[in-house]
């Protein structure tokens, strides 16, 4: 725009002064603003070339969601398991499904189907050393001492806390605590001599006294002859209680007491559940390799999916948020004490501390739970799981075992492989 006002300027400029009959040629100054007009635009155009860029090409708006929704999986380092159709086989896959199984585009839905494994994008590689955030764990003391805190004084509670049950003769462990006269802290164990709730119950409440619990079985409380009444309700499917005592006359017995001790219950599986959706999938698996060492415990990784994934994905898509909703339900029912985290769509991984023979019992309980759900789950699940070793030095190791030993699972004939 500038070289094209200076040229007209100079055209202008030079015709004016050409036209002007009264210009002699000893009136030679009159011609400075021509000449000088002239010279700039020459300036202009030889030092300032046109631009010959591309424009950038234009992206439509699910072109663009596409390309975030790659990104965002890669930055997470999430496995994604896509089903294939037989018109578009998958292309440039580090791993794929053997073509035996390779359903034609009518196949039955009840037949097994063609997956492609997509590699996990690895983190950077930052040498020995890891420095990953800090964890989520919802019976951190900053997490946890509030909740309960704010439990204690909803119900007007003496004592708070949760407890889980370590042995069949009513052994409990303490795993955290709010309020007064707890003697036992947390990883420390007592025995109540009592069964708190039976099979079918989720909530109770019971008496302390000649009708109801001996206070001196209450060992868990530095002043049990003080206390009037227990409440405790199951934390969801995580095996754990939430016990709560109290010391006035009227106990626990108001009629919402039981009403939102169960409602506790509840909100406290939530906080237990939780998993940071946007955490990579690697940073997890390090955290439990590190907790499992540090702990000298065994860990097994399995990962999980429905053997119907393909139908599912393509006949049920806008019901997929519930259908993995209803899968990971019954991977925790199989163990409530498993860690289950989403690793793409329809795949779970789950962490657990057992050997290999306890997989092999753990595996029969998530086909028979998944048996008793049915519906569109029908069929079971494919597994490939592993046991960590000493060979296992980063996430990647452990995971990638994990993968192949699922790609074995899929080739058949145990639904199950481990690595």
């Amino acid at each position: 725009m500038l070289r094209i006002t200076f040229t007209i300027l100079a055209i202008v400029a030079s015709a004016v002064t050409l036209m002007t009959n009264s210009v002699e040629m000893n009136e030679w100054w009159k011609y400075i603003p021509m000449a000088g007009l002239i010279l700039i635009s020459l300036i202009l155009w030889i030092s300032v070339p046109s631009s010959r860029r591309r424009p950038k090409p234009k992206t439509s708006d699910s072109e663009l969601q596409d390309l975030n929704k790659e990104e965002s999986l890669a930055d997470l380092g999430i496995l994604d398991i896509r089903p294939v159709s037989s018109d578009n086989p998958p292309v440039d896959t580090k791993e794929s499904l053997p073509a035996q199984r390779t359903p034609s585009a009518t196949a039955d839905p009840s037949e097994p189907v063609q997956l492609s494994l997509i590699a996990e994008t690895s983190p950077p590689d930052t040498g020995d050393t890891h420095i990953f955030p800090e964890s989520s764990d919802p019976l951190d003391k900053h997490t946890l001492i509030p909740v309960l805190q704010g439990f204690r004084a909803a119900l007007d509670a003496h004592a708070v806390g949760i407890i889980h049950a370590v042995s069949k003769d009513s052994k409990y462990e303490v795993c955290g605590t709010a309020g007064f006269d707890w003697i036992r802290s947390r990883g420390e164990s007592f025995v109540l001599k009592y069964d708190l709730l039976s099979e079918s119950e989720t909530t109770a409440i019971h008496p302390v006294g000649s009708k109801g619990l001996q206070s001196n079985h209450l060992t868990y409380s530095r002043k049990p002859a003080s206390i009037t009444s227990i409440g405790v309700t199951r934390i969801g499917l995580t095996g754990k209680l939430l016990l709560v005592d109290t010391i006035h006359k009227n106990g626990l017995f108001h009629p919402r007491a039981k009403e939102l001790l169960e409602n506790f219950g509840q909100t406290l599986s939530l906080l237990f559940y939780r998993e940071d959706p946007n955490r990579p999938r690697y940073e997890i698996i390090y955290e439990e390799m590190m907790t499992a060492r540090s702990e000298k415990k065994d860990l097994a990784l399995a990962l999980v999916i429905p053997q119907r994934s393909e139908p599912l994905t393509r006949m049920y898509a806008d019901l997929l948020d519930d259908i993995e909703k209803t899968f990971s339900e019954c991977l925790i029912r199989a163990d409530p004490d498993s860690r289950v985290v989403k690793f793409g769509e329809l795949l779970f991984g789950v962490f657990k501390d057992c050997s290999q023979d306890g997989l092999e019992v753990w595996q029969q309980t998530v086909q028979n739970e998944i048996a008793q759900q049915g519906g569109l789950l029908t069929g079971g699940a494919f597994i490939g799981a592993v046991v960590m070793a000493d060979k296992h030095q980063t996430a990647d190791h452990l995971r990638d075992d994990a993968k192949r030993a699922l790609v074995k699972a899929y080739q058949g004939p145990a639904d199950m492989v481990i690595a």
